[in-house]
């Protein structure tokens, strides 16, 4: 697979991508996902699904190879232009470290060393991390920020942003981190306004009139045999 020479769309790579949500807000953004790493099955099968053009490692990160990987795009070292992604955060959610009165050991926490690894290998231009606003304060972070400074990415910015803050319909608390090798990064401003749900969802269709098809139930075992699942 190689990029085609007309193609001038920034580049970009979606680590632990999930369905396939960030992939559809960098391809609104203006990005060419070339390619993506995700293993949950369900959650492959929906991006793909979605994402027809990308392509897809349905595997452990762990396992991945970032050389292999930038060879199946077709792309040399330095070229990528946005490596991005949300590394796990279960363990450093404030629901489960109850606001950070206790500490979750949980295997996955240990995953943003597998984002660096790619950042090491690919070289990408910028670097955009989301996390829960939990990890800002972990070693793991503060370790993170320290090893692609030594890399080439000198300035990153990061903080705690409100999804309100910005057109979003939803209060929702980020972690993000964003890091460029060749320059300054410049946080977008943000809104005056913010939008509720009606704003949003108004001109959506009334329900039973979108024209989607009904939820097809699925099976479910009981003690007389199978019978479908209320939908």
């Amino acid at each position: 697979m190689s990029r085609r020479k007309t193609d001038f769309s920034p580049t970009a790579i979606d680590l632990f991508a999930g369905c396939g949500g960030l992939t559809e807000g960098l391809s609104h953004a203006g990005y060419k996902v070339l390619a993506a790493v995700e293993m949950n099955e369900l959650a492959v099968e929906t991006y793909r699904a979605n994402h027809k053009s990308v392509h897809v490692e349905a595997k452990d990160i762990c396992f991945v190879s970032p050389k292999k990987l930038l060879r199946e795009i077709g792309l040399k070292r330095g070229e990528l232009d946005l490596l991005a992604g949300c590394p796990p955060c279960q363990g450093f959610s404030s629901l489960r470290t109850l606001n950070g009165s206790r500490t979750i050991r949980d295997k996955q926490n240990d995953l943003i060393y597998q984002f660096l690894k790619f950042v090491r290998i690919l070289r990408p231009k910028t670097i955009m991390l989301e996390n829960v606003p939990g990890l800002m304060t972990d070693r793991r972070f503060k370790e993170f920020i320290h090893d692609i400074k030594i890399l080439g990415y000198k300035n990153p910015v990061f903080g705690l942003f409100n999804a309100r803050d910005y057109g979003v319909p939803q209060r929702r608390r980020r972690l993000i981190m964003m890091a460029s090798r060749l320059g300054k990064v410049v946080v977008p401003k943000r809104t005056r306004k913010t939008r509720t749900v009606r704003d949003a969802i108004q001109h959506l269709p009334a329900a039973g009139n979108s024209g989607d098809p009904p939820p097809v139930p699925e099976p479910i075992q009981t003690a007389g045999g199978t019978e479908p699942k209320p939908a």
